[in-house]
């Protein structure tokens, strides 16, 4: 695993604890200000400038510190490799605002037997959610060491041109025009059918026929 871009500049994302203060020097926020939660706003559209959506809001951004010091909060927000690492265990605890999971739910539901995905989602995010998952373990948080048993990845439909589907090439297929010309059913049966679970393949119009 190599290092990546940890920051996004969009509005929901999980917020950094970090501020800065007018000489540049970032600082952690104390563990009790924990959690940083997103404000309610009614419009969160970009600032169209490199700066986040957060920067916006004048009343959230600029604080002041115990000593008096003027800051601002980080207005980066981490990226969807944050949260998609461990949602999961939230979906087994979700009204818990005291723990990340409670031990008891996390020891019943916390080892996923099988894990089906994309062949790139395997092997770029599903990294992650170990990494994540061997972390959370290291500290206590959770009693499974692995996160998922087995991993299985789905190949990728390609378009008919054997590339691969990318907006860039103007070669993606939007799935309600086959759906409206032959039915929910026949494209359902045709994408479980059309080739082995684990490889690439390119989709047909005639396959479909």
């Amino acid at each position: 695993m190599q290092d990546r871009v940890f920051s996004r500049q969009r509005y929901r994302g999980e917020p950094f604890p970090i501020v800065w203060t007018p000489d540049g020097k970032a600082i952690a926020l104390d563990e009790k200000e924990l959690p940083i939660t997103l404000p309610d706003v009614e419009n969160y559209e970009p600032t169209g400038t490199t700066e986040g959506p957060l920067a916006n809001i004048d009343e959230r951004v600029n604080i002041t510190l115990p000593d008096g010091t003027k800051a601002k909060r980080e207005t980066n927000t981490m990226p969807g490799r944050a949260g998609s690492s461990r949602y999961r265990l939230r979906y087994m605890d979700p009204k818990n605002n005291k723990q990340l999971v409670s031990p008891e739910r996390e020891k019943y539901r916390g080892s996923v037997d099988v894990y089906v995905g994309g062949a790139e989602h395997v092997t770029r995010h599903m990294i992650y959610a170990r990494f994540w998952q061997k972390f959370l373990y290291d500290i206590g948080t959770v009693t499974h060491d692995e996160p998922f048993q087995e991993y299985h990845y789905v190949g990728l439909i390609m378009a008919e041109d054997g590339r691969k589907m990318s907006k860039r090439r103007g070669n993606t297929i939007d799935p309600d025009t086959v759906i409206n010309e032959f039915g929910h059913d026949t494209f359902r049966v045709y994408e479980m059918f059309m080739g082995p679970f684990d490889q690439a393949i390119a989709r047909s119009t005639n396959g479909v026929k």
